[in-house]
């Protein structure tokens, strides 16, 4: 079901409908032959892929459009450029597992979708068959018993948050900026060793050798793009509803508010994973308030891990699927959490067919400094 159909002002934690922003940039400047620097046999040359057919003009409007957000999201302030030394998460963490490649300066744009040419012939999904996937959706959305978890205090999990049309936008949008400067690299280290997953830094841009934020990526001097404003818009929506599942007289003591200005963007293959970590690089007065963290996921399943300790063995289990908005602030804010497998096949049919997106996972985390 389109999220942003048929509320009220007085609705559930539910959106106005709003409308997506047109697409204002050039496909001209988006750069060709993007290479994948990781070291696969993925890495070939692509030429620029062709424009996709949006589901925006099959399913109709969502709540991803273009909407003036409230002042209370927060400008997206910048901060100086971090210091060196300081220990890295592979030293800290044995379970943030790495592999050595390339220089990120040597990595080219990483794009997270398939080209048209290199994707096996199949025939698109009839108009029956968009329909009983949309059908499938409206389904999941209104069984309200399952699809909002309270999984700890501070911790709400919002089951098929984000419909499908929405989805579809967010890669568009997401492959649109990542192809541009402060777009999709390998993170990695100073021996050489990488992150199994490519990552795009927007607002502020996060150094994994220093463990701290700052205005540029320190080996391209690339500043970070600004978060889309629709993302904003998803975040806000999101925590007032976990406000109503709270059911509290004062819910924001137990998930507190919060005006994102960081937007980290993951892109697992179907082999990537994530130890076991905390996200703890923001302000100190950001991490005393247990400002959340609010997570999209889109594409194929994963394991997300969490837990109090950094033990895989002793850690709790709940399966992310695509469309899945995790929040987990407030007493959970300092959780240990990590991805330990992604479900090949598992992302909607229609997604993949209209974004081409490559098999794996797409996970955005916004929260504030």
């Amino acid at each position: 079901m389109d999220r942003g159909r048929g509320r009220t002002p007085h609705s559930r934690g539910r959106n106005p409908p709003l409308r997506w922003s047109p697409r204002s940039y050039d496909q001209s400047k988006i750069p060709h032959n993007p290479v994948v620097g990781d070291g696969s046999s993925a890495s070939k040359s692509y030429p620029a892929k062709d424009e996709r057919k949006s589901y925006q003009q099959i399913s109709g409007g969502s709540f991803l459009q273009s909407h003036d957000v409230q002042s209370d999201l927060g400008e997206h302030l910048q901060s100086r450029n971090p210091p060196l030394g300081h220990k890295t998460e592979e030293t800290e963490n044995p379970s943030y597992k790495t592999e050595k490649t390339e220089s990120p300066a040597l990595v080219h744009p990483y794009d997270i979708c398939r080209p048209k040419e290199f994707t096996s012939v199949v025939l698109k999904p009839s108009i029956l068959e968009r329909n009983r996937e949309k059908r499938k959706e409206t389904k999941r959305t209104k069984d309200t018993t399952t699809s909002r978890i309270v999984l700890r205090p501070g911790m709400i999990l919002l089951k098929s948050y984000i419909s499908l049309s929405d989805q579809v936008e967010i890669v568009e949008r997401c492959r649109q900026i990542g192809l541009g400067p402060g777009g999709f690299y390998q993170p990695g280290y100073r021996d050489g060793s990488k992150l199994h997953l490519k990552m795009m830094c927007l607002g502020k841009n996060w150094d994994p050798q220093t463990r701290q934020y700052g205005d540029h990526r320190p080996f391209d001097g690339a500043k970070p793009p600004n978060i889309p404003v629709e993302f904003l818009q998803i975040t806000k929506n999101a925590i007032k509803e976990s406000h109503v599942l709270i059911k509290r007289r004062n819910p924001e003591k137990i998930l507190p508010w919060m005006s994102p200005d960081i937007c980290l963007v993951n892109s697992y293959t179907r082999d990537g994973h994530l130890g076991l970590h905390q996200d703890k690089d923001e302000s100190e007065e950001s991490l005393r308030q247990g400002l959340p963290v609010v997570s999209f996921s889109i594409g194929d399943s994963a394991d997300f891990l969490y837990g109090d300790e950094r033990n895989a063995d002793k850690a709790q289990k709940v399966v992310l699927e695509s469309g899945d908005v995790l929040i987990f602030g407030g007493q959970s804010r300092h959780i240990f959490h990590g991805v330990s497998a992604i479900h090949p096949n598992t992302a909607p049919k229609i997604l993949m067919d209209d974004t081409n997106l490559r098999p794996g996972r797409l996970n955005l985390t916004l929260r504030q400094y």
